[in-house]
């Protein structure tokens, strides 16, 4: 047995970050026409997920006098039949009756004396099976698990590349399949390093202060049908997939980008049910929390390596044109800013702080904000798991304190699927929120079309 291993602040950051209300859990399925055999499923966890010695740790935390410190430590009664379970699918095995069973799973508390994920097999969902799962986000971003993740498929049903090292990341020929990564942003010390001029570290320091100052005065967010006491039930849907090519199209007719044309479409399906609630959007904008990877290209490392930026969602323009750039006008703004570098700053601070500190601060920035939002490119192809063709990937964005929206948005063999889960008090009914955000993208697509 290892000896234990220190917990990175920042990691532990996101372990306090837990609410009974809202779990700091990331959850997503896999869906596939056939049917998976469990003791395969198994087979390929073992073979591929328990090389990384972090899926056979649990946490321990060691209390001080002036701060508790955590531990990844090897769980000594560790079997994975103990982390993934299985169930029957209740009649009639449609969207709604998934939907429902997940959210139902995705509410029950991950066991702290065990290693931190849990992987549940559904059968039974129109012929085929959905392979569920929830990882605590102490464990790794979305940019690390999704490398992880990646690595239990295949190119083809027969699996014939045999399983990487631990810590080695995608094989070649699958991480060659997806898209380029996008450039990194320097965190402040390594600036420092290259030896940068005075000037130019006097002016990166007035924007870091100036950043600091605007997120520590930022105003509540406005009130809509989104803000509110949250509980425990939640209420989850997904979208149909939509064509990457027909996305594409729309932000080089419209000069954007696939970030922007995605996310001022949700803008625009968010306004909507606004207005189906009885509220008036006009004039208002509510905040999304942001993820913003700032890992390099070869940082392969199963921990978070990610900031939080604040994106204003422009809910109170009618126009699809007219929200699409303004969406752009705040995208770029914050490209522009080192309002990442602060955030990730301050959230390795909450790690190292006391609980009831930290609490207080994530409870003061999740009253700013309504939404939580990212976007994961996934691989160009077509994969396999256990020999079966993997026909669809969703997952869902955990939310912190007292926000009661997530909206992921995820890319796989050239469709793209957004999957959101709200609070069951706040908005019960997400399934509504999907359909009207394909109707603003293809409000979008049409309008670029005529533009051709």
């Amino acid at each position: 047995m290892t000896p234990p291993e220190p917990m990175s602040s920042v990691d532990r950051a996101w372990l306090m970050m837990d609410d009974p209300t809202n779990p700091m859990v990331i959850n997503g399925f896999w869906i596939f026409k056939e049917m998976l055999a469990y003791e395969d499923v198994l087979a390929v966890l073992e073979a591929r997920l328990l090389i990384h010695e972090r899926f056979r740790q649990r946490v321990v935390q060691r209390r001080g006098p002036f701060r508790t410190r955590a531990y990844w430590e090897t769980d000594p009664q560790f079997s994975p039949r103990a982390h993934v379970g299985r169930v029957l699918l209740p009649p009639p095995g449609d969207t709604k009756t998934l939907n429902d069973t997940m959210a139902r799973l995705l509410t029950i508390p991950l066991d702290l004396n065990r290693p931190l994920w849990a992987f549940t097999l559904i059968q039974g969902y129109q012929g085929g099976s959905v392979f569920f799962g929830r990882i605590h986000h102490c464990i790794g971003d979305g940019a690390a698990l999704v490398r992880v993740l990646l690595s239990l498929a295949d190119l083809s049903a027969e699996g014939e590349w045999r399983a990487p090292a631990a810590g080695a990341g995608l094989p070649k020929e699958i991480d060659a399949l997806r898209p380029p990564a996008r450039p990194r942003r320097a965190l402040p010390q390594e600036s420092g390093r290259r030896g940068g001029k005075p000037a130019a570290l006097l002016s990166l320091a007035g924007k870091f202060a100036a950043t600091l100052a605007k997120l520590a005065l930022m105003r509540t967010d406005d009130k809509t049908a989104f803000k509110g006491d949250v509980g425990v039930g939640k209420a989850v849907a997904w979208s149909e997939g939509i064509s990457l090519d027909d996305v594409k199209f729309v932000k080089n007719r419209m000069g954007a980008t696939v970030n922007d044309v995605l996310v001022a479409a949700m803008a625009g399906a968010l306004r909507q049910y606004v207005e189906a609630r009885g509220g008036d959007p006009e004039g208002k904008e509510i905040r999304a929390m942001v993820p913003v990877d700032i890992r390099g290209p070869e940082d392969t490392k199963l921990t978070n390596r990610f900031a939080l930026v604040y994106l204003p969602l422009p809910i109170g323009i009618a126009g699809p044109v007219d929200r699409l750039y303004e969406t752009k006008r705040h995208m770029d703004a914050i490209k522009r800013s080192p309002e990442a570098l602060v955030t990730y700053r301050v959230i390795a601070g909450l790690g190292i702080v006391s609980d009831k500190i930290a609490r207080r601060v994530r409870a003061y920035y999740a009253d700013k904000v309504s939404v939580v939002l990212t976007n994961v490119p996934g691989p160009l192809q077509r994969l396999y798991f256990a020999g079966k063709a993997l026909d669809t990937i969703v997952f869902w964005v955990p939310q912190s304190g007292s926000i009661g929206v997530g909206i992921s948005i995820f890319s796989y063999g050239g469709q793209v699927n957004v999957g959101l889960i709200t609070d069951r008090g706040l908005a019960p009914d997400p399934d509504t929120i999907i359909a009207a955000f394909e109707a603003e993208f293809n409000s979008l697509l049409s309008l670029a079309r005529a533009r051709g």
